[in-house]
């Protein structure tokens, strides 16, 4: 046998050893799918497309609720007198008819409540007047007269201020209330000095949302408030409401029923807009120019303690207390929003 045909390989025995000898290794993952950068290239893509996805939710969301009607709290700003939502306390105008409310024609007799209304000049000698009005019926009481309440008692006839302010209202001694000047009985202004109703009213500013007459009623009835309004054209009869929440329950005030207030805190509201949205509310037909509210002795017991603890003054050492009312959901909360020292 020749040496060639002893040196031929057998095609099976080829076949077995390159099947056993081990090939070049395999592809890692990252060699494969990396070569023209498809993995790094997919991944920055897909995480751009879900920002972009995300992008565009959050713009819809935020056009959508641009779109939709305001239902935040209505905001209160300072003002010097009760409710209000301008700067000047006066009243602003709503956002659809005419641009001023009042402006219903030249014979509209709410329009013509504006201008009846003490001048912001003449008001430090309305409240000197108070003050020695006060001081001569309570001696040694030094009375702190807020501007805005000094207006609102100007409002009003002579001698209803005296009954709303309890002078010449006597003091009871023993088991029977005093009385007042007219006879009628009645149990005084309460406290003394700068811590009784009277001082408190005169120097306490209570500011609400007043955009709608009816919520502005629902508030005050949640505080357990009645309502007098004056009637015109001389503003010494009132129309006494003392269930908010039936307010078909309505009479005269009588002599009695106005003493018998005069020993709460009270509050007014002179501006026209406002006025008119609780006489509204209420059935008043008549064009008022003024109505006070009367809060129970629980919530003047809340607003001292409130009062005090503001600032930690006494009564005495405090010329005005500014307080807001926040209302939500049929229910109210109080803060003290500002206070002023006694120069």
């Amino acid at each position: 046998m020749s040496d060639t045909a002893n040196s031929r390989i057998d095609p099976d025995a080829l076949s077995e050893f390159q099947a056993m000898r081990p090939g070049p290794p395999e592809e890692e993952f990252w060699e494969r799918y990396n070569r023209r950068l498809e993995f790094p290239l997919s991944t920055v893509a897909a995480v751009l497309l879900h920002v972009l996805i995300a992008v565009v939710i959050i713009r819809v969301l935020l056009v959508l609720a641009a779109s939709a009607p305001d239902r935040s709290s209505v905001d209160i700003k300072m003002v010097p007198e009760m409710g209000g939502l301008d700067d000047d306390g006066g009243g602003m105008a709503g956002s659809g008819g005419a641009p001023d409310p009042l402006a219903k024609g030249e014979n509209d007799p709410w329009k013509a409540n504006a201008a009846v209304l003490p001048d912001a000049s003449t008001l430090p000698k309305v409240q000197e007047d108070l003050r020695k009005a006060i001081n001569l019926d309570e001696p040694g009481v030094d009375a702190q007269v807020s501007a805005a309440n000094a207006a609102q008692y100007e409002a009003v006839d002579v001698e209803l201020k005296k009954k709303l302010l309890g002078i010449g209202v006597k003091k009871g001694s023993g088991a029977e209330g005093g009385k007042g000047f007219d006879g009628s009985k009645g149990t005084g202004p309460g406290g003394a000095g700068a811590n009784s109703s009277r001082a408190r009213s005169l120097r306490w500013v209570m500011r609400f949302s007043t955009a709608d007459g009816q919520d502005y009623v629902a508030q005050l009835a949640a505080m357990g408030a009645v309502i007098l309004v004056p009637l015109p054209p001389e503003n010494k009869d009132c129309l006494y409401f003392a269930d908010l929440k039936n307010r078909d329950n309505r009479k005269m005030a009588t002599a009695a029923d106005i003493n018998a207030l005069a020993g709460q805190i009270k509050f007014s509201d002179t501006r026209a807009e406002s006025v008119r949205g609780v006489c509204d509310a209420l059935g008043v037909r008549e064009a008022a120019r003024s109505f006070w509210a009367f809060f129970p002795r629980g919530l003047e017991d809340e607003l001292s303690r409130k009062e005090t603890n503001y600032r930690n003054r006494k009564a005495e050492d405090i010329e005005e207390t500014v307080y807001r009312v926040i209302a939500r959901g049929g229910t109210y909360e109080i803060i003290v929003d500002d206070q002023t020292p006694k120069r």
